[in-house]
């Protein structure tokens, strides 16, 4: 193929040019914000009403859904209008594999909820008939409303008349017609249905524009389709044609940024968002040696930032199955990442808060580069480097007060690898999960940052003010102690959120150190790590005293007492994290009482019933207590008894403290409960006593 045969002669050139590429970022003037369900999925219809077309239940597909989510489901593509039935109830051995289900379409809902995404749903108009859909939109807004963004009426209705749904001579009015017979329908089974549309191949200057303008205010968003590229076969001198030196043009960047230019004045003029609910590299299931290597993640990252730039909502790539330029590929009970997956991970860890601008000078290599100012002040810049033959030497001046940098790589052996990718250093887990494991480090100099983005490969750096603070992790003290749970807060800690099983001394690319007041340096066991906050283990044997902590380019200082004692909430107002049991008086049974309620998505304590006929021990959950030879408790002012004050014992410096509630604080409703170790006292949190 063409563009395999490139990048093989390239290969044999033994030095490739290196160009000097400047970029300059403008945090003062932030653009608009990256909405954080901008990345988007996109399936087949028909895939569901196979038993094993679509892995609802898969968990390595869970995972990598969580992972670059929250996002967007969207179900349709061809198959929705080849259907030839909907019917409510189970499938069954002789319901035919081209009627949908409502059995078939649960398990997705079940799915977005499970993962945090939402779906964007068609129903059948090519194939289709009003009643039925006006059914199957029904159950889905009375079984999926929460999780529902909207419906598609049709698929690619531009193509009707070339593809056999519809006679040649179908024009857009007759498809106006019958979108509005089909609304119609589905509105007046069910009002609260929301409407998209109109999802067409193309044709936005006339499908697209027509129908936004008709039918503008009755849809709640705008969708259109793009694939910049077609096969290689359909026509190999096609200036289009499906090679990797077109797919990294700056010609098809060209075309999709006018693409999103015109769908950005269209749905502006009708006041509404947009989003690409359906694209990827090439029509037609996309192009082998093409739409399924690493230039296709380059190309990815590019696409998303370029229709960003151009306020789309979000893109939703098309795949599924083993398809050629699919994102997360199915084999059975096998899921694994493309390459493409890899510039949606890329894309999670950089867009994040709203569109910084930049001035980029290239001196002609095909470089591109994308600003984010996150919400904490946080700068994030990629630099894609899509030249065939040139290595960049690129020199960021973030601006602003930024002192420190963190970065990491998107790399593959070549630009025609199908395997071998890693950002930040690591691949996709056998489990679907993802977290860098080299991150760079490094602070400004004379205001700058300056890396080598070799040809074929992309950089994302996050920049920070190099201030960093570090308090108690359970009551925000601004002191720690040994064996204590502490949280760090920052810019640019750390590229992505990562829990271990366990505290570790290296998590996601980050690590930590603490120098206490004697000169000795530790490495920290993390229990946590994000782009603006780490939580590690103070070491026991630290000695007392101011003492610094450091991770990566960023440091800051902390004192160190031989008790810090901290309770842990729920809220931010102050919910006890506590459990709670009573025992009647006299005996030894007990049972288990509630002290908070999480179901309505905020934790709130609920009243205990305390009274003279049992005991209500209530274990209140902290760190920083365990050095301390004194342990007293106060519960709404009242001094209550301690059973006992130390370790918990299954999770590395988490501390308990069992108190007894006395009768007398019988009907105290919302009280602050506080806990005192060797004279210093914690934070107050929140118990509700009831009678």
């Amino acid at each position: 193929m063409q563009g395999l045969a490139v990048i093989c002669a390239l290969a044999a050139v033994p030095a490739w040019a290196q160009t000097a590429v400047g970029i300059t970022a403008h945090p003062e003037a932030p653009g608009a914000a990256i909405p954080n369900n901008f990345i988007g999925l996109s399936f087949e219809t028909g895939s569901l009403t196979s038993a094993t077309g679509f892995p609802a239940t898969n968990a390595v597909f869970r995972e990598m859904l969580s992972q670059i989510g929250p996002g967007v489901m969207r179900f349709g593509g061809n198959s929705v209008d080849k259907l030839t039935g909907w019917m409510r109830g189970q499938r069954t051995s002789s319901t035919p594999s081209s009627v949908l289900t409502s059995s078939d379409v649960d398990p997705v809902f079940a799915l977005a909820r499970a993962v945090g995404w939402r779906v964007l749903w068609s129903v059948n108009l090519g194939n289709g008939n009003p009643t039925t859909d006006a059914d199957e939109a029904a159950y889905v807004y009375q079984t999926a409303s929460d999780v529902l963004v909207g419906l598609e009426i049709g698929n690619e209705p531009d193509l009707y008349h070339s593809n056999g749904l519809r006679p040649t001579s179908y024009t857009e009015s007759d498809y106006l017609a019958e979108w509005q017979t089909y609304a119609n329908a589905i509105q007046n089974q069910t009002p609260a249905a929301l409407l998209t549309g109109p999802a067409a191949a193309g044709s936005i200057t006339t499908w697209t524009s027509t129908f936004a303008q008709q039918e503008g205010s009755r849809i709640i968003l705008l969708t259109q389709h793009l694939y910049p590229l077609a096969p290689a076969s359909a026509n190999p001198s096609a200036s289009n044609a499906a090679s990797i030196p077109n797919l990294l043009s700056s010609a098809i960047r060209t075309t999709e940024d006018n693409d999103g230019s015109e769908l950005q004045q269209i749905a502006a003029g009708q006041s509404l968002p947009w989003r690409m609910s359906e694209t990827n590299s090439c029509y037609d299931g996309g192009q082998a040696g093409v739409s399924d290597v690493f230039a296709s993640a380059l190309w990815a990252v590019d696409y998303m930032f370029t229709l960003a730039n151009r306020s789309s909502t979000g893109v939703n790539f098309h795949g599924g199955g083993t398809g050629t330029y699919t994102p997360i590929a199915v084999s059975g009970s096998t899921v694994s990442g493309r390459p493409l997956y890899y510039a949606l991970l890329m894309f999670r860890a950089a867009a994040r808060g709203r569109l910084a601008p930049l001035n980029v000078t290239t001196n002609g290599a095909n470089v591109t580069a994308y600003g984010a100012l996150d919400e904490d002040g946080t700068l994030r810049v990629v630099v894609i480097n899509k030249d065939l033959t040139q290595n960049a030497a690129v020199t960021i001046n973030p601006g602003g007060s930024y002192s420190t940098a963190l970065a990491m790589t998107l790399t593959a052996a070549t630009l025609d690898a199908t395997s071998g990718v890693t950002l930040g250093g690591a691949a996709v887990a056998v489990d679907g999960s993802w977290a860098p494991m080299q991150l760079q480090s490094a602070a400004l100099a004379n205001g700058a940052y300056s890396a080598a983005v070799p040809s074929g490969s992309a950089l994302l750096v996050s920049f920070g003010n190099g201030a960093l603070a570090v308090e108690n992790a359970a009551g925000g003290q601004a002191a720690i102690a040994p064996g204590s749970l502490a949280s760090a807060y920052g810019q640019a800690l750390g590229m992505v959120a990562d829990t271990p099983a366990a505290p570790v001394t290296g998590l996601a690319g980050v690590t930590a150190t603490l120098t206490d007041v004697a000169g000795a340096t530790e490495p920290l066991a993390l229990t946590y790590a994000g782009p603006s906050q780490v939580n590690f283990l103070v070491p026991a044997g630290v000695a007392t005293g101011a003492a610094t902590v450091k991770i990566g380019a960023v440091s800051g200082t902390v004192m160190v007492g031989a008790t810090s004692p901290g309770l842990f909430a729920l809220s931010a107002s102050g919910t006890a994290a506590a459990l709670a049991v009573r025992v009647p008086n006299g005996q030894t049974s007990q049972t288990s009482v509630a002290t908070f309620d999480c179901s309505s998505g905020t934790c709130v304590s609920v009243p205990i019933a305390i009274d003279n006929q049992s005991t209500v021990y209530v274990s209140l959950y902290a760190t920083g207590i365990r050095g301390a030879a004194t342990v007293t408790c106060t519960v709404g002012g009242m001094s209550v008894p301690v059973s006992y004050a130390g370790p918990q014992n299954t999770y590395p410096g988490l501390d308990q403290v069992n108190i007894a509630i006395p009768p007398a604080l019988a009907g105290s409703g919302e009280v602050n409960v506080v806990v005192t170790a060797d004279g210093t006292a914690s934070n107050p949190v929140r118990l509700t006593l009831g009678g």
